[in-house]
């Protein structure tokens, strides 16, 4: 079970904090002379975060009023509030239970949303909210009974490291990326005492060779909309909210030892297009070393190659399910503002996660995603390594290498069986669908061949 992160005080008082993103120790030392007036203050990062609140409210009857009063960087404040003030079950909100199963605690508890108190640093405002809403002694409901259920473990041994996702779409890549890691990840503990599925160094690029990429709509069915745009606007804002530790848009823009560093990538590619030498480090030593919160995203890295602008993103840490396609388009459209200063196009966006997690509590959405969309996991995707042209001459069969804009990069020839062995270099590289397709093909070619028969390529395909 997940560790709830909860400062208990007063446990005879019916008010709690809930303090979001921001530490709640920083507010425990902003309500010094209100503190005896408060039964817990605890953070909520993420809207399953929900379930371990309501899982406390069962246990603690007395507790009838949540105050919002922190910095809502993942919408968990607002899905808890459509909860408990609307009675709605917001996108991306999985419940461990039946809504009629915690009626009772929903319909007994007020949410207080003061975000925006916070957001202005008034923290007067807050005070007088507990000294108003502070009923210690009224009537309380019945303690629930709930029961966090842990989900059973399937993993995969040993783990594996180094897999590839080549995509032109972020949707199939994501349902890619979960449909690997939900079949291969190992399952272990994390650091936030939930068991995660697990790949190491999970590569994944999209090939965008100068097309302008937009969301697919099928996105949105699993994350909302404003999530893409707000995590994409981040990255390119200094602005660094107060009790914050970091932003990643900070870190990019007004690193504390590097400075503008966005600035400075576009500066060393536009006096020297081969550089290999424009990063950006948004870790900082002196505080990520020893923080329980440190950034995911540790290095961006620019290359211009021909007309196209490519951009790498190392992440430690990276959350699959939930966060990666923001990730990913936070970091596509970093790329075009990089490209579009230098006057190019994009060409490959790629992540690098060194660990590729999906945490025990997504497990099941995941299966779902996979399940809803199967289909497309075998649609056709172009693959940048080229293609195959294969066709018969009196003296064997013609395995011909071809690239992207048509020119000849190579052939085999294939004259027996024997021969076949030699696909195995030419397809090393490719995508799996496509390297399953050039030995399928290759074959029925050779067959052909070896009856004196008439060949065409692909006519037995539907």
């Amino acid at each position: 079970m997940p560790i709830k992160d909860v400062i208990f005080i007063n446990e005879k008082s019916n008010i709690a904090i809930v303090s979001l993103w921001t530490k709640k120790e920083v507010v425990l030392e902003n309500i010094k002379l209100y503190k005896d007036k408060v039964h817990a203050i605890g953070t909520l990062y993420t809207a399953y975060g929900i379930n371990y609140l309501i899982h406390t409210l069962a246990e603690r009857p007395n507790i009838d009023t949540l105050i919002l009063y922190g910095s809502d960087l993942s919408s968990s404040g607002t899905a808890l509030l459509e909860l408990f003030n609307n009675f709605k079950i917001t996108k991306g909100l999985k419940l461990l239970w039946s809504f009629e199963e915690i009626k009772p605690i929903v319909k007994s508890v007020r949410v207080v949303d003061l975000r925006r108190a916070y957001e202005s640093g008034d923290w007067a405002v807050l005070k007088e909210v507990i000294d108003k809403l502070y009923n210690p002694g009224r009537e309380v409901r019945p303690v629930l009974k709930l029961e966090l259920v842990e989900i059973e473990e399937d993993g995969w041994n040993p783990p594996i490291s180094g897999l590839v996702i080549s995509e032109n779409s972020l949707f199939k890549a994501w349902l890619k990326v979960v449909y690997a890691i939900m079949s291969f990840g190992s399952v272990k503990e994390s650091e936030y005492g939930e068991k995660q599925k697990q790949v190491l160094n999970l590569i994944i690029s999209l090939n965008l060779y100068g097309k302008h990429y937009t969301l697919e709509r099928e996105l949105f069915q699993y994350i909302p909309e404003h999530m893409f745009e707000e995590h994409a606007r981040s990255l390119l804002s200094p602005y660094k909210p107060e009790h914050i530790i970091y932003t990643y848009g900070e870190r990019l823009n007004a690193h504390p030892i590097g400075g503008n560093q966005l600035e400075k990538i576009v500066e060393k590619l536009r006096n020297n297009s081969n550089t290999r030498r424009a990063i950006a480090v948004l870790w900082y030593h002196s505080v990520d070393m020893d923080s329980k919160d440190p950034p995911c995203i540790v290095t961006v890295q620019g290359d211009v190659t021909g007309e196209y602008y490519n951009h790498t993103a190392y992440i430690r840490s990276n959350d699959m399910f939930s966060a990666w396609p923001l990730n990913m388009y936070g970091q596509i459209r970093l790329a075009e503002e990089i490209a579009s200063r230098l006057g190019l196009k994009v060409g490959v966006v790629t992540t690098i996660s060194c660990s590729a997690h999906i945490y025990e509590h997504d497990w099941s959405n995941a299966w779902d995603l996979i399940h809803e969309n199967y289909d497309k996991l075998a649609e056709f995707t172009p693959d940048p390594r080229g293609n195959y042209l294969i066709y018969l001459e009196d003296n064997g069969v013609i395995v011909e290498h071809r690239a992207p804009d048509g020119s000849k990069a190579g052939e085999l020839k294939l004259s027996s069986p024997k021969d076949y062995k030699n696909l195995k270099t030419a397809a090393l590289f490719l995508s799996p669908d496509h390297a399953f397709y050039l030995g399928w093909e290759a074959r029925r070619a050779l067959e052909k061949f070896m009856r004196k028969e008439k060949y065409l390529q692909d006519e037995d395909l539907p």
